[in-house]
């Protein structure tokens, strides 16, 4: 596989629904909400997201900036905060929500589509302020669910669930 220095970089992401945060960084705390899909037979009617990728318009701007880091022409995406979460990978290991994790061989791994849904890497990018979509290398648009007390999650596409476009500001170029 081909990494490529060149074609990663570090970007901050905002979203049509609102700004994306991790609600163990915004709140401070561990975060539970009732699970979306929670039926009457299930032991537990909450879920811990307090490391999920979430959705709020009132969330605070730039709360987390991405490390894409390129590999032929999909992206590891880490994150880059203050503290709590920095370098962790963004992944969909628990269920179809994208969550915070340890960096491993199984982590996600993404493609960033452009207007016309064609994936690109970042020489294609013709400036440092794109529209774009993120899909998982397995053809899983990123999406959001839920209207929960932390925002809407991030997801992989589902039924109940509505296609996220970001908004990409590229900070630095061939960023290692």
């Amino acid at each position: 596989m081909a990494k490529s220095k060149d074609q990663s970089f570090v970007a901050s992401l905002k979203t049509n629904y609102g700004n994306l945060h991790l609600p163990k960084i915004t709140y401070g705390k561990t975060t539970h909400v009732k699970k979306l899909d929670y039926d009457a037979w299930s032991f537990e009617a909450n879920m811990d997201v307090s490391s999920y990728l979430c959705v709020k318009s009132d969330a605070q701007n730039h709360q987390i900036k991405f490390y894409f880091y390129c590999i032929e022409d999909y992206y590891s995406i880490y994150l880059l905060t203050n503290g709590l979460y920095h370098r962790q990978a963004l992944s969909n290991e628990n269920k179809d929500f994208i969550g915070a994790f340890p960096p491993d061989r199984n982590q996600t791994t993404f493609n960033l589509l452009d207007d016309r849904g064609r994936i690109v890497t970042l020489d294609q990018l013709d400036s440092d302020h794109k529209k774009i979509r993120i899909q998982t290398r397995g053809g899983k648009t990123l999406s959001v669910r839920g209207n929960t007390t932390v925002g809407g999650l991030v997801c992989t596409e589902s039924a109940k669930a509505k296609p996220l476009e970001f908004t990409l500001d590229i900070l630095n170029r061939g960023a290692v």
